[in-house]
């Protein structure tokens, strides 16, 4: 019998101290099938009970399209789960599921708003033990529960599925399952870097906790951290099954472990003491390789783990609760915490702009236009497809569209080998690329993005075009990275509805879209521009139309103070360590190499003109360009690429020798000169009003530049170090090596008043 029969209703319950319990009236009430509909939708949570005695928990907060782990959520929780043990002691309850009503959507963890908001280590602490606690609640039912996954299921939520006796997952797509909590700075503390180990092997288990990658329900299945895969129509069928009929044994087995070979495997190394300390040994190494020592988190959870397994599951969970709560008050975890929710308030501001004016035929990108199928071109018609937007992709060259079709199709095919798309997913996606050497099939874009060579006269002769056989409300973006919308839109008829949509290279890695407004743009194109990168499932930061925008015009300082040094005859290698150690994930030279010193030698001759002093000229991007040393591209800049590590290349041969300056300036002096600059810049930007606020600025370097996201962004990490010893810091170097290192006004100023941001 299903649950559309005999249904009977659980709500909410009432606060009593700082518990929430189940009201005993309202029971009564529920049991007798009264209507609590209403009362049950603002809880978020909803339990109903079918005549074969299976419960089901649905969560289903209102007004948002993702379930999270609220505080009051949780207790919600904890009080049903009370009620639940009552009535399965008395017999009326036989089995419990837990799903979600959100479509595609289980639950995606914990309140990130409300980790942020932890006063101190001994709450934090407090707050995973009462995690735990309720999810214990779960595992001690004297009866079968199964998670019914419906979709996307990430850090609690997964520690809750653990919890259950079995885990059953929709056939979709949009199923992950994950920890993810080490891209926060801590590791999981509702019991999951104990669990996780006990149930699917440590090593399994080690690469979920440590790097936070979740993975698809075939994985998942695979490894043996879910029972079934069955269709999405028959989820809750399949789990009542299960409730109804547990399999007679518990114990799972992974389906990689049912050889031999990988059974005798698993009994070498977790078995025993030398394979254990052997893979700990391994795990600690490659923890150290992939992200130093600047994120404790991971190495944490290691020891964790190491040490949990020598323990009872519940002094293990109290180890667990111990170390998480210290890391979430750590610098690094706020400042990432700081990171992940200005992220979200980009998102979330855009998805507001979007909503405005709904219906508005400029608001809804139907149809996509893209006129330059390079690298970028095919990037961005890829990820639009990705998101399925038909896209008609527009080139003069037959050669340029064969290479931006190859880059969309090597996109999917990755999404493929990765489980996240079926090879009919991967054509029908395909198929909404249509490629083009007219402009035909223009007039019913609703968004046409130029992509073209950053050429003026060809940008504004291609813009000329588009406005020709475009629709008058049609939306109309460069992704240009050097030239002015000012300067580019001087021939266009309807300067209103033209915006820039800048990508960063490759596209479907790099999360950041800078939105450039001019001072005529109209709203509704703005709307227009920002929902489309919300739907892309990207981040939006709105910035002013000024050379170089927000991301670049930050970022040049820093990489052409980087060639000064090199002018000046210090190393490739130490400037790049010098920059590691400090926290980027490459050096500035390495970046040149992988950007392509050809693009940022443009990029600076448009520059330079404009900021002056403060972007003083380096001839040896001029003199690499001349001898074709471009990068990564051509396998040779300022590192030689090929089979192995690319080593670093002699240039004296290109620089003419340039003698090392009187006294090798020291790893500190490196990092000063080229990140203060940076800091600098940051500031002059932030005074001119280019971005909307200092959070903003900060998520926009991390997200375009990777800036040591650990420091939380180049103005947290001057609040951090102090606001006032770097300004000094810039009037030192200013004295000895010239003017672009006079602190910016804004600098001097928030330095005789503290912070960038409120303490």
């Amino acid at each position: 019998m299903g649950f559309g029969n005999a249904l009977r209703r659980w709500g909410p319950g009432r606060s009593n101290g700082s518990r929430t319990v189940i009201d005993r009236q309202l029971i009564t009430g529920l049991l007798s099938r009264e209507p609590w509909d209403r009362a049950v939708a603002s809880a978020g949570l909803s339990v109903e009970l079918d005549d074969d005695g299976i419960a089901l928990v649905e969560f289903d907060q209102p007004a948002v399209h993702h379930n999270r782990f609220t505080p009051e959520l949780l207790e919600r929780l904890d009080a049903v789960l009370d009620e639940l043990k009552l009535r399965c002691a008395e017999g009326i309850v036989r089995g419990v599921m837990f799903t979600s009503a959100k479509e595609n959507s289980f639950i995606v963890g914990v309140d990130i708003a409300a980790i942020a908001s932890v006063p101190n280590e001994a709450a934090a602490i407090a707050a995973a033990r009462r995690g735990q606690e309720i999810f214990q609640k779960i595992a001690d039912l004297p009866v079968v529960t199964v998670a019914a996954i419906n979709g996307t299921c990430l850090g609690g939520a997964t520690e809750m599925a653990l919890a259950c006796t079995f885990r059953v997952v929709a056939d979709n797509s949009s199923v992950d399952i994950g920890l993810p909590e080490v891209n926060l700075g801590f590791f999981p503390g509702f019991g999951g870097s104990q669990r996780l180990p006990r149930m699917i092997s440590l090593e399994r288990a080690l690469p979920m906790i440590l790097g936070g990658k979740a993975v698809t329900a075939a994985r998942a299945r695979k490894i043996g951290l879910v029972d079934a895969i069955v269709p999405s129509g028959l989820l809750l069928t399949e789990a009542r099954r299960f409730a109804l009929s547990p399999p007679r044994c518990r114990r799972r087995v992974a389906l990689e472990d049912r050889s031999w070979g990988r059974f005798l495997r698993r009994w070498l190394l977790e078995g025993q003491l030398l394979g254990r300390t052997m893979m700990f040994r391994q795990a600690r190494k490659s923890v150290l390789s992939r992200v130093g020592e600047h994120y404790p988190a991971p190495l944490e959870a290691l020891d964790t783990v190491r040490r949990g397994l020598r323990m009872t599951l519940t002094k293990g969970l109290k180890l667990e609760a111990e170390r998480v709560g210290q890391l979430i008050v750590s610098s690094v975890s706020c400042n990432l915490v700081e990171i992940f929710l200005s992220r979200q308030e980009a998102r979330r501001a855009a998805h507001a702009t979007g909503d405005i004016g709904q219906g508005d035929a400029t608001r809804k990108v139907r149809k996509l236009g893209v006129i330059g199928a390079g690298v970028m071109g095919g990037g961005i018609a890829q990820v639009a497809a990705y998101h399925q937007i038909p896209v008609r992709l527009k080139d003069v060259v037959a050669e340029a569209l064969t290479t931006g079709y190859q880059v969309a199709y090597q996109r999917f095919h990755e999404r493929q080998r990765a489980g996240k798309l079926s090879s009919h997913e991967v054509s029908r996606r395909m198929a909404l690329i249509s490629p083009t050497l007219t402009y035909t099939g223009f007039g019913t874009a609703d968004l046409v993005i130029e992509s073209v060579v950053e050429n003026l006269d060809v940008k504004r002769l291609v813009l000329s075009d588009i406005e020709n056989v475009t629709r008058p409300d049609a939306v109309i973006a460069t992704n240009t990275s050097s030239l002015t919308l000012s300067e580019m839109a001087t021939s266009m008829r309807q300067p209103g509805r033209f915006v820039g949509l800048h990508f960063f290279n490759p596209v479907h890695r790099m999360p950041l879209v800078e939105v450039v407004c001019s001072e005529v743009a109209e709203a509704d194109a703005v709307g227009c521009a920002l929902s489309f990168v919300h739907r892309l499932g990207k981040v939006p930061v709105k910035v002013a139309d000024s050379p170089g925008f927000l991301v670049n015009r930050v970022l040049m300082p820093y990489l052409n103070e980087a060639l000064l040094l090199v002018e000046s005859g210090v190393p490739t290698a130490q400037i790049d360590g010098a920059l590691k150690r400090f926290g980027m994930p490459m050096g500035p030279l390495r970046l040149l190499d992988e950007i392509g010193l050809d693009i940022t030698h443009h990029v600076a001759g448009r520059l330079t003109p404009v900021f002056g002093e403060r972007l003083l000229a380096s001839d040896v991007s001029s003199l690499m360009c001349k001898d074709g040393r471009l990068g990564k591209k051509v396998l040779s800049g300022f590192y030689r690429y090929g089979k192995g590590k690319p080593q670093p290349v002699d240039l004296g041969g290109i620089l003419g020798g340039a003698p090392m300056s009187a006294a090798a300036p020291s790893d500190e002096e490196i990092t000063d000169r080229c990140v203060l600059l940076m800091l600098n810049e940051a500031c002059y930007a932030l005074q001119e009003n280019i971005v909307e606020s200092a959070g903003f600025l900060d998520l926009a370097m991390v997200m375009g530049t990777g800036f040591a996201p650990f420091r939380g962004g180049i103005l947290r990490y001057a609040d951090a170090v102090g606001v006032a010893l770097l300004r000094d810091r810039l009037k030192e170097l200013s004295d000895l090596l010239g003017g672009r290192f006079e602190p910016a006004p804004l600098l001097e100023e928030v330095a005789d008043e503290g912070h960038f941001y409120a303490s």
